[in-house]
């Protein structure tokens, strides 16, 4: 019989035993719980869609069709609004702590750690219940129960001998359980994965969420082949099923509970980030006493009014008139405060930088904070997506308010100006957010997804080294 045969029948014998012990049943239950969490949490993120198209036309009609005047209109405001991710229905990450909304409003913005997060991976301590929580705290429980004394059991009761005997070497038994276990593993996972793939089409997804999807599909895949294997190695080095279940369920708890509470705790630690109130201060600061050389607020001010002397026929400033001077001053003012602003949010940003790059560091130790980093990522609920949102919703307040300065100096010059307020205001550009490409997604998480192919190289060399050498003993 060809090594292919024996490992096929080996295979089929512990896929029929899982049968036999109420497989299909337990993946149905599995199945039925997760869906039905899966729809609920669907019907909440519908609603919430709902709600905010129709929050966002409402706000977006009165914005434009508004008579204030221009400097009023700039002090009224707006809001923009993140587009409903269907995505985080696979993992809601960071979205459940994180605003989905960013207010315009003159002179004042809202900044990146206004909410901020207890800590980077708050979501530890009171994990979301959602499509990521099953497949990342659940899962790895159930192959825990399917596998943890497949080859163990086999010890105990003498089968090894008599495998031997019949010509089955270890590593046909080892290569046979591991697939079968592995099958049995995609039983859970690959109905759900048909259902959400259905419903994102439905939804008539991007092409840029759909690959995100199949992305984040493959990502579990392979966490559950990485557990799956783990859970035959301890299982063939253990010497009865009791300490193999006892060694799987430690291994768990280290890689599930505790390092990455305590990875997380450390990142925000060594990396911490500004209270609100530090930040603010540090921004009015920058304002009136100016970044580097650049002087104090009147310095700068009579600097850039100075430069226009000629161009209005004046001599000195206080010739200058006063809707021309204050229009210019606006103008200068707001973009200084965008100056000051982006450079206080730099560092605020490297400090979650290096924050995520600790936690993809960690990966390389525990595959399990790699996997719950890409989750995030491919779901487009992590932080990166988060400051991400925050930047092109800032960089779109500032434009507008830009705007609305020079306009305001237009005003002044000319007295009067061919466009009303409302067909000005409806004039302006409207704010659309695109997620970042997927490409983007995986170099920005590089370390991590190299962890994990670091994991399987090391899983599969140690199952060829055991197969090879086969060093295991068949005695009890």
């Amino acid at each position: 019989m060809t090594n292919i045969k024996i490992t096929t029948l080996v295979a089929q014998q512990e896929f029929r035993a899982f049968r036999e012990n109420g497989l299909n049943i337990f993946v149905m239950f599995y199945i039925l719980v997760l869906l039905g969490i899966w729809g609920s949490n669907y019907v909440q993120l519908h609603t919430a869609f709902l709600k905010n198209n129709q929050a966002k036309e409402a706000i977006d009609k009165e914005w434009k069709e508004q008579s204030r005047e221009n400097h009023s209109a700039a002090h009224w405001g707006t809001f923009l609004f993140k587009p409903v991710n269907y995505l985080s229905l696979l993992d809601s990450g960071t979205d459940i702590y994180s605003e989905n909304h960013y207010r315009v409003e003159a002179h004042k913005r809202p900044q990146l750690h206004s909410y901020r997060l207890p800590d980077l991976q708050a979501f530890m301590r009171r994990p979301d219940l959602n499509t990521a929580f099953f497949f990342k705290w659940l899962m790895p429980l159930f192959i825990i129960g399917l596998g943890f004394s497949t080859i163990s059991s086999e010890r105990e009761k003498g089968f090894l001998k008599l495998l031997s005997v019949q010509g089955a070497s270890f590593g046909h038994l080892i290569t046979g359980k591991f697939i079968a276990l592995y099958l049995a593993v995609l039983l859970f996972t690959i109905p759900p994965f048909l259902v959400m793939v259905a419903g994102l089409f439905y939804e008539d997804e991007s092409l840029n969420h759909l690959l995100r999807a199949f992305c984040w599909m493959g990502l579990y895949a392979v966490y559950f082949f990485l557990i799956s294997g783990v859970v035959i190695l301890i299982s063939a080095f253990s010497r009865s099923s009791w300490s193999s279940l006892m060694t799987c369920i430690t291994m768990w708890i280290l890689c599930v509970l505790l390092i990455p509470k305590f990875s997380s705790s450390a990142a925000d630690g060594k990396y911490p980030l500004p209270s609100y109130h530090e930040f603010e201060h540090q921004i009015k600061t920058g304002f009136d006493k100016g970044l580097g050389n650049d002087g104090e607020y009147t310095i700068r001010s009579e600097a850039y009014l100075k430069k226009y002397l000629k161009e209005f026929h004046a001599d000195s400033i206080s010739q200058l008139p006063e809707k021309i001077r204050f229009a210019l001053d606006l103008i200068q003012a707001e973009a200084y405060e965008n100056k000051v602003n982006r450079f206080y949010s730099k560092q605020v940003e490297a400090k979650f930088d290096q924050q995520q790059t600790f936690m993809d560091k960690m990966g390389v130790l525990n595959p399990f904070i790699a996997v719950q980093q890409l989750s995030m990522a491919f779901a487009g609920t992590d932080v990166f997506h988060h400051i991400d949102f925050f930047n092109k919703a800032e960089l779109y307040r500032n434009n507008i308010m830009n705007r609305l300065n020079k306009r305001e100096l237009e005003l002044a010059v000319s007295e009067k100006n061919q466009l009303s307020n409302s067909n000005f205001y409806s004039s302006l550009p409207d704010f659309k957010y695109e997620f970042p490409s997927i490409i983007t997604v995986i170099k920005h998480h590089i370390t991590a997804v190299l962890s994990l192919l670091l994991w399987i190289g090391l899983l599969l060399f140690s199952l060829i080294i055991i197969i090879k050498r086969n060093y295991l003993t068949y005695e009890g």
